[in-house]
This record gives C-alpha cells, sequence and structure tokens, in this order.
C-alpha cells in the first residue's frame, strides 16, 4: 500500500472525521450566536497560526498539555489509569516554586534544584496511589481522581496563608528572581532580540517565537524523544506496553505487576510535575499565584489529548497543538467578533464524544451481528440433532399390533 492510500485511509478514519463533525457543529452554535462561521474560523485560524503573536501563544500554551498528555499517556500505555496529573502537577509546581523563590544560591544551581524537586514531589504524590492499590486493593483510577483535592487545597492554603505577599494585589507568593526564571529563548531585551527584530520584523513567526516561548520547550523535546526511545528500546517500555494490552500474559511471563506499577506511577507523577513546575517558574511567570494551575485546566485538557492521540507520543504532540490552536484560537475570535471563547470547550468536547462515537460503533455492530446471527430463526423449530447423526441413526422398527399381549393374557 502506497503512502498516498495510507493517507488516504487515515483520512476516512475515525480522527479526522471526528473533528470535521465538531468544526461543522461549532459552525451551527456559531449561526445561532450571530456569527458567520467562515469568519469566526478564519479568525481563530489567524489568531492562532497566521501571526507570528498567535503562533508563540499557541506553542507556549502547548507545552503543558503535551507534557503532562504524555505523563498521563505512559501510564494509560500501561494499563494504570493516572487521573491525578492535576495533583502530581500543582504539588510539583508549588515544591519547585517555593525552592526557586526562597532557596538562596546561583541560578545555575536554584534552577536544576527546583527541577529536581518538583519530580520528586510529583513522583511521590503519585506513589501513593500505587501503594494503596498494591496494599490495599484500592484502584488508582479512584484514588488518583481522589488524590487531586486535597494536593488542590493544601496548594491554595500554603500560597494564601503561608507565602501570601501582603502587597501584591494577588493572593501570591513574592516574585521570582529573573536569573531563576526559564527565560525566553532569546531575551527580549538583549541584543539578538533587536537584530531579529530588524532583519525579519517585530511580529514576523520567527522573532516572536524565538522571544515569545522559554525554554521548556527544550525540554519538552527532550522529554519525547526519551519517552519515543524508552517505549521502542527498552525493557520497561516492552513490558509496560504489553502490560496495557494483556496483564495476564505479562503476569505469566514472570512480570510482577506491583513493581510495575510503582515504577509506572512515579515516571509518570514525576513528568507531571516537572511541566508543572516549568508552568510556574517559566517566563512569563513570576509568582506562585493561588489557583492558577487549576483555572488553566491543563491536566484534564492534556487527558483529552492523550484519548485522542491513542498514548502514542507523535500523537499527543499534533493533538496537543490543535487543541492548543483552538484554545488560542477562540481568545482571537471574542476579541474580533465578540464571540464567547467557550466555543473551545464546545468543539473540545465534541470531538471526543464523536471520537467516541465512531470508534465504539463499528463494535457495536459486529457483536450486534454475532448476536443475531447466533440466535435460532424464528420461523424454524430448533434442531437437536445434526443431519450427519440423523442420516446415521437407524429408523425405530415398526410395531405389530397381534404382537402385542391382550388385556386378557396380562
Amino acid at each position: 500500500m502506497s503512502a498516498l492510500q495510507r493517507f488516504g485511509r487515515w483520512l476516512a478514519g475515525p480522527i479526522p472525521v471526528s473533528i470535521v463533525l465538531a468544526l461543522l457543529i461549532g459552525a451551527c452554535f456559531m449561526l445561532i450566536a450571530g456569527v458567520d462561521p467562515l469568519s469566526g474560523y478564519a479568525a481563530m485560524i489567524n489568531g492562532s497560526f497566521g501571526s507570528g503573536p498567535g503562533l508563540s501563544n499557541t506553542l507556549q500554551r502547548a507545552i503543558p498539555i503535551i507534557g503532562i498528555g504524555i505523563a498521563i499517556a505512559i501510564a494509560f500505555r500501561a494499563g494504570v489509569l493516572n487521573l491525578g496529573t492535576e495533583g502530581q502537577a500543582g504539588l510539583g509546581a508549588l515544591a519547585g516554586g517555593v525552592v526557586a523563590i526562597y532557596v538562596p544560591g546561583p541560578a545555575a544551581l536554584i534552577v536544576p534544584l527546583a527541577l529536581v524537586t518538583a519530580v520528586v514531589v510529583g513522583a511521590a504524590w503519585g506513589l501513593i496511589a500505587a501503594v494503596l492499590q498494591n496494599l490495599l486493593g484500592v484502584p488508582i483510577l479512584l484514588s488518583t481522581l481522589l488524590l487531586n483535592y486535597p494536593a488542590r487545597y493544601f496548594s491554595s492554603w500554603v500560597i494564601r496563608f503561608r507565602l501570601d505577599e501582603p502587597t501584591s494585589d494577588l493572593v501570591a507568593s513574592e516574585q521570582l528572581r529573573p536569573d531563576v526564571q526559564l527565560s525566553m529563548l532569546v531575551a527580549r531585551d538583549s541584543a539578538l532580540a533587536d537584530t531579529l527584530r530588524s532583519t525579519f520584523g517585530p511580529t514576523s513567526p520567527i522573532t516572536a517565537v524565538l522571544t515569545g516561548v522559554n525554554w521548556s520547550i527544550v525540554v519538552l523535546i527532550l522529554v519525547v524523544i526519551a519517552v519515543i526511545f524508552m517505549n521502542r528500546r527498552t525493557r520497561y517500555g516492552f513490558e509496560s506496553g504489553l502490560s496495557g494490552q494483556n496483564a495476564e500474559f505479562v503476569r505469566y511471563g514472570g512480570v510482577k505487576p506491583g513493581p510495575l506499577v510503582l515504577r509506572t506511577m512515579a515516571l509518570s507523577g514525576g513528568l507531571a510535575g516537572l511541566f508543572g513546575v516549568m508552568l510556574t517558574i517559566g517566563a512569563p511567570n513570576t509568582r506562585l499565584i493561588e489557583g492558577y494551575f487549576v483555572q488553566t485546566n491543563y491536566a484534564w485538557t492534556a487527558l483529552l489529548v492523550t484519548l485522542l492521540a491513542l498514548y502514542r507520543p507523535i500523537g499527543i504532540v499534533i493533538a496537543g497543538l490543535f487543541f492548543a490552536a483552538i484554545m488560542v484560537g477562540s481568545d482571537a475570535m471574542g476579541r474580533e467578533l465578540g464571540l464567547s471563547p467557550q466555543i473551545a470547550a464546545v468543539i473540545q468536547a465534541l470531538v471526543i464524544i464523536l471520537l467516541a462515537f465512531r470508534v465504539t460503533l463499528p463494535h457495536f455492530r459486529r457483536r450486534r451481528g454475532r448476536d443475531v446471527s447466533d440466535e435460532p430463526p424464528l420461523d424454524e423449530p430448533p434442531i437437536d440433532e445434526s443431519p450427519l447423526t440423523a442420516a446415521h441413526t437407524p429408523a425405530p422398527a415398526p410395531v405389530d399390533p397381534a404382537a402385542e399381549p391382550k388385556e386378557s393374557e396380562r
């Protein structure tokens, strides 16, 4: 099969069809709101990819979505349903941010220390759910979901009552020192930035991306490459992939499920904590703000991205960029046309609903077909014997009425 034929089959698959249907339904909502759908989607595309600042905002917003999506995919691929990345990333952001703000020392030491602290705290919070399942049989799906709430409220309490800066109008901590921030790829006030502006223009994609996206994008690229290598070339990647497909087969092969769950949750929670703290200390953010990570809703958007991409790292990158573009483009559409940016949430939900319907419907039809074919026809009685058995079964001998004893002889 040629590459063009494979691409054509993919276009007819559930993902592209679901996206197109979601955009069509979103166009209906725009018509109801009194907005031309063509103008709305043109503003969305121009606001997300059609300009330098729009592309920069899309990439910056996609980084935590893709990163946390990779963390979720590592767990889901192993059959471990980790729904606690919000809490793991939030506590990692809190711990790493505290280190970056309040621990004295040179930036070359503080920044790596903050990142390592976030990874350790996120992994530890994920391990709680793994230990609960291994020792007490508590399902990880339930424990990780519930552990989001103490993580969320503990972070809010710490920032509000222990770290709050009285001089700020926000419920937030002190400001980060500029040298401990994850700065932009090219500092905006540097000579190189001035050269880029004079050469390419202040709003060109090259200038906007290099001066508007911080170094967390480099970390994300390295993480994606490392996860692809781990899935394809390491023993853990092989075992986790088989465990997600058939846990009993892996158990019979000698792999202990308990340690595998521990490793998976530690890795997933650690990556969530890493991208949580990079969102906190990465420019242009300068403070720990109460409820900031929860309000962004990055963790649950990352879950949708992971489901859409079927746990594949490259697919998560593409889906994360798509969802980030919808979010950024919806903001631009709201500014230009006065339409509510909540249309982005509507389109995202429609994509997932339609994708689930498209994926489930063929399985339902096949199962329904098997059930119907197994039932006997309504107009024929059930047959107990096969034709071969009936052909080899001798017929019963005829009964002679004269041979039967009379009533008097009995």
